[in-house]
C-alpha cells in the first residue's frame, strides 16, 4: 500500500509530492512468524554498561541507524499490490527486496544484519 502526501511551504505553497511504502504487516500470513523475534536490553543491562564504562575510562558511543530497518534484506518472497493507476509491463510485478518497518519480520532481521556486521 502506498501513502501520498503533498509537501508545502509554511505559507501554503505547493513544494513535493511524497509517496511512502506501507506493507500491512497485519494482512500478512506466514507459518514461520517464530522468526519475529528481536533481542533488546533492559534498562538495568544498560546501567551496568555504562557503570563499567565509567569504572575502566571506556569512551561509550551511540548512534542511530535512519530507516535502520530498511537496511535489512528479506530472506523470503514478498510481493507488493501496485499503486493505483500504475500499469506495469506484462509478466512483471513488484517484490520486495529489503524489510519495511511494518513487516513482522523486520525487527529480526535488521538484527541478523547488525549482529553479522558487528561480529
Amino acid at each position: 500500500m502506498f501513502q501520498y502526501k503533498l509537501k508545502l511551504c509554511p505559507n501554503g505553497e505547493f513544494v513535493k509530492c511524497k509517496a511512502r511504502l506501507c506493507a500491512r504487516g497485519d494482512l500478512q500470513y506466514d507459518h514461520e512468524f517464530s522468526k519475529t523475534f528481536a533481542p533488546t536490553l533492559r534498562f538495568s543491562i544498560i546501567c551496568l554498561l555504562i557503570a563499567l564504562a565509567t569504572q575502566y575510562g571506556l569512551m561509550l558511543f551511540q548512534f542511530d541507524v535512519r530507516g535502520a530497518f530498511l537496511c535489512a534484506d528479506v530472506d523470503t518472497d514478498i510481493y507488493l499490490k501496485l499503486p493505483p493507476g500504475y500499469q506495469p509491463q506484462p509478466g512483471k510485478t513488484a517484490k520486495l527486496r529489503k524489510s519495511p518497518y511494518c513487516l513482522k519480520q523486520a525487527p529480526m532481521a535488521w538484527h541478523a544484519l547488525i549482529e553479522k556486521w558487528m561480529l
